[in-house]
């Protein structure tokens, strides 16, 4: 009963979600860990992609925000080749309808929706108080290499969501500071993650990432569990139907 029902699930997608005109998927057998994907005019290439990658890309979800999506633990290691067509200049929200209906008709995929507790930080004033000011409204950026951050008149919440792709979680804003601000952040590149603001610094003498960020800008992450929209999937197949 339970599978007649993911296939019904799976069917009724297919039928409300439009399709591509020919899609073509082969499973890599390569031991490479570098992937791409580009969307041209009338076309999705991608190259040694995981299901993860692309369920994410499907749904609008950054691909490093993992936490986003519950599954088996396969979904990260099976790697595929995956060329769709599609009308050329199709909006792209209709490319993402095309991918999720590719998942479904191929590989069977069903989920759900839900708010889930999970482990985030939240970005706050520390003590003593923020050590940056203000900066005229203007051209925003970013730009650096590992272990250095330039920031050009950005706001806290964009430097949420830079932090968040550090750190693999949620970090939410809970500064209370407005405006946009310009900056340059630096510590160990190897200790990105370290997440005692104290502890010591690393052998290239330059603090954490948490640590450096209290120092130079007075701000602090502080750990916390909090509400989280996830994808849950429901049903997979781990081999796709034939082309």
């Amino acid at each position: 009963m339970k599978l007649f029902c993911v296939a019904a699930v799976a069917a009724v997608l297919s039928a409300q979600t439009p399709s591509f005109e020919a899609a073509s998927i082969k499973p890599n057998r390569s031991t490479s860990a570098s992937s791409s994907s580009r969307m041209t005019a009338g076309q999705v290439n991608m190259e040694n992609v995981s299901i993860r990658k692309v369920t994410l890309m499907a749904y609008g979800i950054p691909d490093d925000r993992s936490y986003a999506l519950a599954g088996p633990d396969w979904l990260g290691d099976e790697r595929f080749d995956i060329v769709a067509r599609y009308p050329g200049g199709t909006p792209q929200e209709q490319v993402r309808l095309m991918l999720q209906n590719l998942l479904a008709e191929r590989f069977k995929l069903a989920l759900h929706r839900e708010t889930r507790q999970l482990p985030q930080y939240a970005l706050v004033v520390a003590k003593g108080g923020p050590r940056i000011q203000p900066a005229e409204p203007g051209q925003q950026g970013t730009s650096g290499r590992p272990g250095r951050l330039e920031a050009t008149k950005i706001t806290m919440q964009k430097l949420c969501d830079l932090f968040a792709k550090m750190v693999g979680m949620p970090v939410v804003n809970e500064t209370g500071m407005a405006g946009v601000y310009s900056f340059t952040l630096e510590w160990a590149p190897d200790e990105t993650t370290r997440l005692e603001p104290d502890s010591p610094p690393a052998p290239s003498g330059k603090p954490s990432l948490f640590a450096a960020l209290q120092e130079q800008l007075g701000l602090k992450l502080e750990g916390r569990k909090g509400p989280a929209e996830v994808l849950v999937v429901d049903h997979i197949d781990r081999t796709p139907t034939e082309n």
